[in-house]
């Protein structure tokens, strides 16, 4: 045997490298062998969230093996002085625990994308399970990491009390700096947790602005208008505002048409042919809740006509318009062909003559309204002014 070998050191460094090569080959098993045989296992259970989470242990269980094994090479070694082993052991207690935070991050993320997975396929409204989801996860990964930094200083034995007063500090003063995004983050935190939109619903804000709503952001939220353009609206302002939602309590929703007949109309027949029309294109529209049996409501004795309003029902918001679109062009033709008269405004005016417009009340009175002339003018469809 040569003399360096004899040595305690040389014996020692070779135990070292032993180590090391053991625990490589030890962790390429586990990627190449044992992994394969485990997944072939858990591919006969019912569930396949077994299958998800070994994969996502996979590669973690392989850098915990290669650091396990450097630092009892590291360990075996003689020439540490006593401060330099407590460094080391202290190095390895972090080094363990920042694969334990890679190995619960990568667990949490796959079983949190599992369970999403199956509660969007369950979900009436997939897109909203989404968007929740991924608040979540994104929460949960912060509260890890910032639970492993503070066990990481812990062993490296600093003080935690005066890091989290001056983070207090620091805090308080960030957030007078950023008082409008805090807003809009709170905000948005309430809007995810009470819903009172979601991704895929339709609304209408006080101002105006209608659209589908395509992603509620941490601060603002994403609405797509009928031009297809996005408006993005800070969070802090739609919680604010005064919203109309479509989609609730459900996304079904009544269609009314207004309209109006002349007072000698037959409105027993008005009725029927209203509902009639109302059903036919109900039929052959699509989107149209066809379980529902169209409504004729009277409403009022107008100036010029009697006023009515018809109710039908839509699956969906959008289709209300289509749906108006043909029932308005069939009801138009209906009544040309029953003969039921839509009204237009009546005027009435009264002419007297040159003679009269100078004479006295009196005796106007007494001569009667025999020479006087009255003319009814019809005229065409007028404005609102003319009513």
């Amino acid at each position: 045997m040569p003399d360096w070998l004899q040595s305690d050191t040389a014996r020692r460094v070779l135990v070292s490298a032993g180590i090391l090569v053991a625990a490589a080959i030890l962790a390429a098993l586990a990627r190449v062998i044992f992994g394969p045989i485990l997944r072939r296992l858990t591919t006969r259970t019912k569930t396949d969230l077994d299958d998800v989470v070994l994969q996502a242990l996979n590669r973690p269980i392989a850098w915990a093996i290669i650091l396990a094994g450097l630092y009892a090479a590291l360990i075996n070694l003689d020439f540490w002085s006593a401060r330099q082993l407590g460094l080391l052991r202290v190095s390895g207690k972090v080094a363990g625990t920042i694969v334990f935070i890679y190995a619960t991050l990568r667990v949490f993320n796959v079983v949190a994308q599992w369970y999403t997975a199956m509660a969007t396929e369950k979900s009436p409204r997939p897109r909203e399970v989404q968007a929740q989801a991924v608040v979540g996860r994104k929460v949960i990964n912060i509260l890890i990491l910032v639970a492993g930094i503070l066990v990481i200083l812990q062993q490296m034995n600093q003080p935690i009390g005066p890091l989290i007063g001056a983070l207090g500090l620091g805090g308080l003063a960030v957030a007078l700096a950023l008082q409008d995004t805090l807003a809009n983050l709170f905000a948005g935190v309430y809007m995810m947790v009470d819903r009172p939109i979601t991704v895929g619903d339709f609304i209408k804000l006080e101002s105006g602005e209608e659209g589908f709503v395509e992603e509620v952001g941490w601060r603002n939220t994403k609405v797509r208008m009928w031009a297809n353009n996005i408006v993005v609206i800070p969070n802090s302002k739609l919680a604010q505002s005064v919203v109309t939602n479509y989609y609730l309590p459900q996304q079904e929703l009544s269609v009314y048409i207004r309209c109006g007949v002349a007072y000698d109309s037959d409105l027993e027949h008005v009725e029927r042919v209203c509902t009639e029309v109302g059903k036919e294109v109900m039929a052959r529209m699509p989107g149209s809740a066809t379980d529902w049996t169209p409504a004729v409501r009277f409403k009022e004795f107008a100036d010029f006509s009697i006023n009515f309003v018809v109710v039908l029902r839509v699956k969906d918001f959008a289709t209300q318009y289509a749906l108006g679109h043909e029932y308005m062009k069939a009801l138009h033709r209906r009544f040309a062909e029953e003969g039921i008269e839509i009204p237009f405004p009546i005027r009435t005016v009264i002419m007297r003559a040159p003679e009269l417009a100078t004479e006295r009340p009196a005796a106007r009175a007494e001569r009667g309204p025999s020479d006087a002339r009255e003319i009814g003018e019809g005229e065409g469809p007028a404005g609102p002014g003319d009513e």
